[in-house]
């Protein structure tokens, strides 16, 4: 994965966001409602065998996080700085750990359809049972990806075969 520009996200983030020094997967942000947030994008390949990078949100002290519109802004600047990066494929499945995976699904996609640009992606969503769990999880490509239609075909093939 290309390196992101922190310069280019802070310009558009609201929050103010930070990478730790040797580890250029991980973002760091702190909200006005007192929240730390942890934003990790690795390399993963094993839902998309071709390749793809996995985004993970975590709420690092598990504190409640009030609707904030900073929040998905910040979150946005982080996505659209990876694939102006990297015109490449980016996977979102939800944290489980609480049994509010169906809350955040629907709150991702929500801000990722009121984002300015969302018109130049695809995402899919997907859900469904694994080991008797609720399991959500999204594709997101640019609508000018060179392996969107062998990425899609791939998710929807591990969907299938994960949900069955």
């Amino acid at each position: 994965m290309n390196q992101l520009n922190i310069e280019t996200i802070n310009r558009k983030a609201p929050y103010p966001v930070v990478q730790i020094e040797g580890l250029p997967h991980l973002y760091y942000f702190h909200t006005d409602h007192g929240v730390d947030y942890e934003i990790s994008i690795k390399a993963n390949d094993m839902f998309i065998p071709s390749g793809a990078y996995t985004l993970d949100i975590r709420n690092i002290y598990n504190q409640p996080s009030p609707g904030d519109d900073k929040l998905r802004l910040t979150l946005l600047a982080l996505i659209e700085e990876f694939f102006r990066c990297n015109n490449d494929v980016m996977l979102y499945v939800t944290e489980t750990k609480d049994e509010k995976q169906a809350v955040r699904n629907r709150l991702f996609v929500r801000w990722f359809n009121k984002y300015e640009l969302h018109h130049q992606y695809v995402i899919r969503i997907a859900q469904g049972k694994m080991d008797g769990q609720m399991n959500f999880m999204a594709i997101i490509l640019r609508k000018d990806n060179p392996k969107l239609q062998m990425a899609i075909e791939e998710f929807e093939e591990t969907v299938r075969f994960l949900f069955e």
